[in-house]
């Protein structure tokens, strides 16, 4: 079947479009009830079509430390901008105690540090449960990952795992991942899907990521034709890089009018993000975002609330500025909003006023 689907593939020029690439749905079997009817929102979020009063999924940031120095990472990139630190039991208190009440089902832990140096990861991750959590997806650079922390994990509720990895050379990984160690990381994803698959653990869906960029983008058929092999990984994604270290420099737009803008882009083809619709990210620092774009100085507007300054997850839901970002989405006017259009444009990887295929956004599908 894969052979198949890679015949095709080249045909059409998969290695440069490619997003997310199933290898193996076993983690799909015997999905509950309440399971499927949690992601039958999220199809209605990529029409644009949910109108709950809360999110269907929330992005937590349990710790701002990082062990990698990661040179296209907007953390790295801004180094002091942001005080390092974990977030805070009463911020986490806060967002289980609104969760539980809303009936939320899925939190992701991620944004711009490395959840596992959260000395409290593992409580984090069983009060999430005890408030009714029922699909719990991690990032990691994999780094960290020992067969004791790997046996921990699968044993403690997580239903996704994403290992962050980018490379499939020491070379290549060592420019990208600097601090980490790629013989290592391989080694730690490998033991660690040893021990999913010994205890059977296949609803656990295992996710490798690459990021392209211009230092990797000739190793992405390799990245796949690696991980594709290895048992127990289910998912694989290639993604452009979405350039929002050097903000005023990467987006040619930085300051233009909203007449400018209109006029630039009168022909630019509609992009549909559900991440307005379906998600709120919430750092350490308790201020909550529409979705996982790092949030600077110049880019502050974009905070929906703050939730340490008596805001709530649900009133930065129905918030003006969500209202006002879903609307120009919705109008296809996805360019008047700076996020929106550096993270399209990237998306895309091209000069996005022209004529190009619509398409559709959800970069984190718990």
């Amino acid at each position: 079947m894969v052979n198949q689907s890679e015949t095709t593939a080249e045909r059409t020029g998969f290695w440069d479009n490619i997003s997310e690439y199933e290898v193996d749905p076993s983690w799909e079997n015997g999905l509950s009830e309440e399971y499927l009817e949690y992601r039958r929102k999220f199809e209605q979020a990529k029409n644009q079509a949910y109108k709950g009063k809360f999110p269907i999924s929330i992005e937590i940031e349990a710790s701002y430390f990082c062990n990698l120095k990661c040179p296209f990472c907007a953390r790295e990139a801004n180094v002091g901008d942001r005080d390092v630190g974990h977030m805070s039991e009463d911020l986490w208190k806060k967002i289980l105690d609104e969760s539980r009440e809303n009936g939320l089902k899925a939190i992701l832990m991620d944004h711009e540090g490395e959840s596992l140096m959260n000395p409290r990861f593992f409580q984090m991750v069983e009060e999430a449960k005890e408030a009714g959590i029922i699909d719990i997806w991690l990032h990691t650079n994999a780094n960290l990952l020992t067969p004791e922390i790997s046996e921990r994990l699968i044993d403690s509720g997580i239903t996704k795992i994403n290992f962050s990895i980018d490379a499939t050379t020491e070379k290549t990984y060592d420019k990208l991942r600097v601090g980490g160690d790629f013989k290592k990381v391989v080694k730690n994803v490998k033991d660690f899907l040893k021990i999913k698959n010994n205890k059977k653990a296949f609803y656990l869906r295992c996710r490798v990521s690459f990021v392209s960029q211009e230092e990797n983008k000739h190793e992405k058929k390799d990245f796949f034709e690696f991980w594709k092999n290895q048992k127990g990984i289910n998912v694989i994604t290639f993604q452009n890089l979405i350039d929002v270290s050097a903000f005023e420099k990467s987006d040619e737009d930085f300051g233009a009018s909203e007449e400018e803008l209109e006029k630039k882009y009168a022909n630019a083809e509609p992009f549909y993000c559900s991440q307005p619709w379906d998600m709120n990210v919430i750092d350490i620092d308790g201020n909550v975002m529409p979705c996982g774009q790092p949030v600077r100085e110049h880019t502050k507007e974009f905070i929906l609330g703050n939730l340490n300054k008596g805001d709530t997850i649900e009133s930065c839901t129905s918030s003006d500025k969500m209202k006002a970002l879903r609307k120009i989405h919705q109008k296809g006017e996805w360019y008047k909003n700076p996020m929106c259009r550096l993270c399209i444009k990237s998306i895309r990887g091209s000069d996005s006023s022209s004529s190009l295929a619509s398409s559709k956004h959800n970069p984190h599908p718990v």
